[in-house]
C-alpha cells in the first residue's frame, strides 16, 4: 500500500513539473489530470474554426478501441 502511495505522489509531481516546464505539448490531453472530454472537444472545435478562417477543409475521425 505504501508503494502505491509513493507511486501516485511521484506521478503527480512529475506531471506538474512536465506541465510547468512545457515539456508536454499543449494539446496532449490523454492521461493528464484535470483534462476532461470537454477540454478535448473545446480544443478540437478551436482547431476546426481556425482552419475555417484559413478556408481549409477540415474533417475528423473518431473511434473507440475496446
Amino acid at each position: 500500500m505504501l508503494g502505491k502511495l509513493i507511486e501516485k505522489v511521484i506521478g503527480e509531481r512529475l506531471q506538474f513539473q512536465a506541465l510547468s516546464k512545457n515539456v508536454i505539448y499543449l494539446y496532449q490531453l490523454g492521461d493528464l489530470k484535470q483534462q476532461s472530454m470537454t477540454d478535448t472537444s473545446i480544443v478540437l472545435t478551436h482547431l476546426i474554426y481556425m482552419d475555417w478562417v484559413k478556408n481549409y477543409s477540415t474533417s475528423t475521425l473518431a473511434f473507440v478501441i475496446i
